[in-house]
């Protein structure tokens, strides 16, 4: 085995800590410690400054559709290859993770077809204790993947830290150390992207932490014209209603307008179809050439009901973003949102539903079915991308 990984993981379960790879780690997401922290209330005035937001881009369609409304039945599954942009390592819930435990995660992905799966973390890991040590699996993984695993990085602070800030406090000089951290992450060279960054984050399943600040809040703001100008791609998580039925679409999607109006050439892919209907996706889509959208089948459709998941309770495709898919292909990635070691997640069960994604794609002429499975993903994240 790779002389190298065998160092590292020896370091993270003897020590805590990994030594260099040929990389600098050393200050790189932290220390354990959401770093710098937002000043509490005793110590400076509750600071808010809002960039002014732009008037909505386009109408927007507010319907709920309903989740009865025609699908596609399942065919002939898609057989040809993937790539996952969307995979969570969760190895909180196990005492001990083995590199054979690793191993398997890479060999599973594989197996099922996958060329390449882009792990990042979750967008309230950094609230757990073990979230370091997660990060640190990260790196192992992606080492021992090669090519078959890329990382990316800052999602288990960003949105935490600018939550915070919006509800306690923040200084210029807070607020400069936090894009300091960020710049470090991404010119460490080893990620890909920045993901998964955190807006509007709910409860859904009753166990979630929220994350909830507006768009034009200037922490959020700065992160993604620094992001921006390094040129990596940003997945972000934004639900445009809660669980309450309360609508956060205006400043959604004028949030996304102030976002591009400041950075024309914005790499921004948004996961779960943006969580609102496909003619609002279209709309986006239409408005904003450098925008990708990915999506997930949802099986829990009582957590996600408000959502506009893209399949039914049978999981299969609603007719209506089927058609938006065949429309506009090359807009469109697979981003599962698969969580090993979650709820007994492992690499049989990735595969297994990674079967069922197929018979998803299966329903989409093939042509589309390839771009949105493999061809997209791969001019962004593959070998020669930029």
């Amino acid at each position: 085995m790779n002389e190298r990984i065998v160092i590292l993981f020896m370091c993270i379960m003897l020590f805590g800590v990994t030594p260099s790879l040929g990389y600098s780690f050393q200050g790189q997401e932290g220390t354990g410690k959401m770093i710098p922290a937002p000043e509490g209330r005793s110590r400076i005035r509750r600071r808010h400054v809002m960039i002014p937001m732009p008037q909505l881009p386009f109408k927007i369609d507010r319907r709920l559709l309903p989740h009865d409304r025609p699908a596609r039945a399942y065919g002939k599954s898609y057989e040809g290859p993937m790539i996952d942009v969307h995979v969570h390592l969760n190895t909180r819930s196990r005492k001990y993770t083995s590199l054979k435990d690793l191993k398997e995660v890479v060999d599973g992905i594989r197996e099922a077809g996958v060329e390449l799966a882009i792990v990042m973390p979750t967008p309230n890991e950094g609230r757990r204790r073990v979230h370091e040590k997660r990060r640190l699996h990260r790196k192992l993984l992606m080492e021992l993947g090669g090519k078959s695993i890329k990382i990316m990085c800052c999602g288990n602070y960003l949105g935490q830290w600018i939550h915070n800030a919006y509800y306690e406090t923040y200084s210029k000089k807070s607020l400069n150390a936090f894009l300091q951290r960020i710049a470090m992450d991404l010119n460490s060279g080893i990620y890909t992207g920045v993901g998964e960054f955190g807006l509007y984050h709910f409860n859904k399943s009753g166990r979630q932490a929220i994350i909830r600040y507006p768009p034009n809040f200037e922490p959020f703001v700065k992160a993604v014209d620094l992001i921006a100008r390094e040129g990596y791609w940003i997945l972000l998580h934004a639900e445009t209603v809660d669980p309450d039925g309360v609508s956060y679409e205006d400043k959604f999607f004028r949030g996304i307008e102030l976002l591009y109006k400041r950075n024309p050439n914005l790499k921004l892919i948004i996961a779960h179809t943006s969580t609102t209907n496909p003619d609002n996706v279209r709309r986006m889509l239409l408005r904003y050439p450098n925008l990708m959208i990915e999506f997930k089948i949802v099986k829990r459709l009582k957590n996600w009901w408000y959502t506009e998941p893209v399949n039914n309770s049978k999981r299969e495709l609603h007719e209506d973003w089927a058609k938006l898919f065949e429309a506009m292909p090359e807009r469109f990635m697979v981003g599962t949102d698969d969580k090993f070691f979650r709820r007994k997640m492992d690499a049989e069960k990735y595969k297994k539903r990674n079967g069922r994604m197929r018979k998803v794609l299966g329903t989409l002429n093939p042509k589309a079915a390839k771009m949105i499975a493999y061809e997209n993903a791969k001019r962004l994240f593959g070998e020669n991308a930029p």
